[in-house]
């Protein structure tokens, strides 16, 4: 049955007085109520300075009061006239008395990747961590009904499942945040009535009008053509979605039991766990594990990527990237990892070492000299250059003065080091011979000066959230030898 159509006020009152009341497509917090009867948190505002975040913030002030509304901006710096529309969101949410923030995406998208999948990506991972470090109530997004349309044809042509045929959820959670959508049940042309009932100024982003985007094609070619020739259908889809987000949410518990069930130490999953699913029910939990992280929901193409290189491959390893991710797997064990928080091979350089053999700086941590009676020779160590660089899998090393030399590659599988980190770990030579290479110590081969003091060689990273600390005992404390 078609519902009522209601007004901007009435969708936004009952957002914000009921967060916790979510329908079968969201995922629910039990802090949620708590949280928005918390006067001191901010309900967050997505807002570009378009007609639709132009309502909703001015509806979210007219219903919680400014005091407590804070208006965030993201700038994706992908338009000249950006820095102009921060000082118009600015300005507006002066005049509101609402707080104000302006966000700035990093980077560019890589060469071939979507535009608007990229500029999606940062959108959601700025909001998402602004609303968390300010504890908002929620953060609320004015996605409305054309958006909701839209978003469900763009799934079909896409083969999407029930991730996308449910279309955009009215409440969800996502990296901890409650996401509340009220606008869902109105259309663009309700939004525009509203704003010009109150005399409401808005930006308008040409981008928007440009056809080579595939969103705004569909907006403007065919929308109109589907309004014509089925007028009730923006109406009726809420009751559609509903039925089918009953059905997710359904298969969303499963999903949450299998992925606690393959869940590790740290946010790593089991591939054995995995493994033994259904790849329907594997596909379902790795796209509520992507989820908790912040990601967005993965399509069916990529899922099917992630399930062959981390969960079914026969290799040691696999590796895809997604979004801002780089999902790893290293043997049994599957990982997350930021991509701006890989560290990068070892930069070749030729260093001697400091009179006062105080530590050098070395890939993003610090490699000291630490008495050992087994080492090398000090003296020598700092009369010679020393060569810092990444190291080679066929390189050999003697970890045991009388044990056998073994690849570098053998010591790394035997450890468990996984091969994204391996070239990351520094290696040091002298004379063109390895003398050590992290984790594993400085070799104990014959042929080292051993006269005066002796000394081994020790590095840790700086950071103690470096993926590398693991292996080498941890920025802090750790004994491990390099």
């Amino acid at each position: 049955m078609a519902r009522s159509r209601k007004s901007v006020d009435e969708l936004i009152g009952a957002a914000l007085d009921a967060p916790a009341a979510a329908g079968p497509a969201a995922v629910s917090d039990p802090a949620d109520a708590s949280a928005a009867a918390d006067s001191s948190r901010p309900w967050a505002v997505a807002f570009s300075g378009g007609l639709d975040s132009t309502v909703l913030l001015h509806a979210v002030a007219r219903a919680a009061g400014p005091a407590r509304v804070l208006a965030l901006h993201v700038h994706h710096g992908l338009q000249p006239a950006a820095d102009a529309w921060i000082a118009h969101c600015a300005a507006v949410a002066s005049r509101l008395g609402t707080g104000f923030r302006a966000l700035r995406a990093r980077g560019a998208p890589a060469r071939g990747d979507s535009v608007e999948a990229w500029a999606r990506g940062e959108r959601y991972r700025l909001l998402l961590a602004a609303a968390r470090e300010v504890r908002a109530a929620a953060l609320l997004t004015a996605h409305h009904a054309d958006d909701q349309l839209e978003t469900v044809l763009l799934a079909l042509a896409r083969g999407s499942g029930l991730d996308g045929l449910t279309g955009i959820a009215a409440r969800d959670r996502r990296a901890g945040v409650t996401l509340l959508r009220p606008l869902l049940a109105l259309d663009r042309v309700a939004l525009e009535a509203d704003a010009r009932e109150r005399g409401l100024v808005w930006i308008e982003d040409p981008s928007n009008a440009d056809p080579a985007y595939t969103r705004n094609a569909l907006r403007a070619r065919a929308m109109p053509a589907l309004r014509d020739a089925l007028p009730s259908l923006v109406a009726q889809l809420p009751d559609a979605l509903e039925l089918l987000a009953g059905a997710r949410a359904t298969l969303d518990a499963l999903a949450r039991g299998d992925l606690a069930s393959a869940s590790q130490d740290g946010g790593a999953l089991r591939r054995t766990a995995l493994a033994a699913l259904p790849p329907a029910r594997t596909d379902a939990a790795l796209r509520a594990w992507l989820v908790d992280l912040g990601a967005s929901p993965p399509t069916r193409r990529a899922l099917a990527e992630m399930r062959a290189q981390l969960v079914e491959g026969d290799a040691a390893h696999g590796d895809v990237g997604f979004g801002p991710w780089r999902l790893l797997r290293h043997r049994e064990r599957i990982v997350a990892v930021p991509r701006d928080a890989m560290p990068p091979p070892v930069d070749a350089a030729t260093l001697r070492w400091p009179d006062d053999d105080a530590p050098i700086v070395l890939a993003g941590g610090r490699l000291a000299m630490v008495e050992d009676p087994d080492g090398v020779s000090a003296d020598w160590l700092r009369a010679r250059a020393i060569e810092v660089g990444a190291p080679g899998g066929a390189e050999r090393l003697r970890t045991y003065a009388d044990g056998p030399s073994r690849t570098l590659k053998n010591l790394w599988q035997e450890a468990g080091v996984p091969t994204w980190l391996r070239r990351a770990m520094p290696a040091v030579r002298v004379d063109g011979r390895l003398l050590a290479v992290a984790p594993f110590g400085t070799d104990r081969g014959a042929g080292w000066p051993r006269e005066g003091r002796t000394v081994t060689l020790r590095w840790r990273p700086d950071d103690p959230a470096d993926p590398r600390a693991a292996w080498t005992g941890g920025a802090a404390d750790g004994t491990a030898m390099l």
